[in-house]
């Protein structure tokens, strides 16, 4: 979740930050042809011998609505990492924006928070080898806990700097379809400032994603 206490303890920290003017590879990677940002589109070649796996996690995002009235954001935001520390069961390292593409989408992992984040980690190989591993985060809005402000994540703003500092566990062992993410906790990704908004100022998002089960 956007930490346990998330969306309501954060919004306490940034009460001063709001009321301040802000002055403002290895491989293949490729964000051309992608709409949205997503890499889940007939245009990416990633899925060409498993579009299935394409097609679910689009399945899952349109069954998956946020709560109280917030949105789901039009873009969703990939980051890739390759030569991390990873294993067959956790992947950590250095993410970098964009979606790698130089393989083909073996394995698919889903992964909820509380506030219904999507978490969809993708498995990229190249035959028996791991190239490494797409992350695409599908965010809900967050309002600002004052009316009169901005919201905190809106389609307004863009999000950047993806991290995970304890790693993300991943569970193939299921009968969903699909893998599952069983724990990636506080994972921390900035909702970047509006332009031409003095009332608004990066905003930290930490969200944990777990096992949600099947959809």
């Amino acid at each position: 979740m956007k930490r346990s206490m998330s969306k309501i303890l954060l919004t306490t920290t940034l009460t001063s930050m709001l009321l301040m003017s802000a002055c403002g590879k290895k491989n293949v990677v490729n964000t051309s042809g992608v709409s949205g940002n997503s890499p889940f589109t007939a245009n990416n070649p990633l899925f060409s011998s498993n579009p299935q796996l394409a097609a679910k996690a689009n399945e899952i995002k349109s069954k998956i609505g946020c709560l109280n009235g917030n949105y789901r954001l039009n873009n969703d935001y990939t980051f890739y990492v390759q030569g991390g520390n990873y294993s067959q069961s956790q992947i950590g390292g250095q993410f970098q924006q964009g979606v790698l593409t130089s393989g083909s989408a073996s394995e698919l992992y889903v992964g909820m928070s509380v506030y219904r984040d999507l978490m969809f980690v993708t498995k990229v190989t190249n035959g028996t080898s791991v190239v490494g591993y797409n992350v695409t985060l599908s965010f809900c809005s967050v309002p600002n806990a004052y009316p009169n402000y901005p919201a905190l994540v809106s389609n307004e703003r863009s999000m950047i700097n993806f991290q995970a500092p304890y790693n993300i566990v991943l569970n193939s062992n299921t009968s969903c379809g699909y893998g599952l993410v069983a724990a990636a906790y506080y994972t921390y990704i900035i909702s970047q400032r509006m332009p031409n908004n003095a009332y608004t100022s990066d905003f930290p998002v930490y969200t944990t994603f777990t096992n949600s089960g099947c959809f």
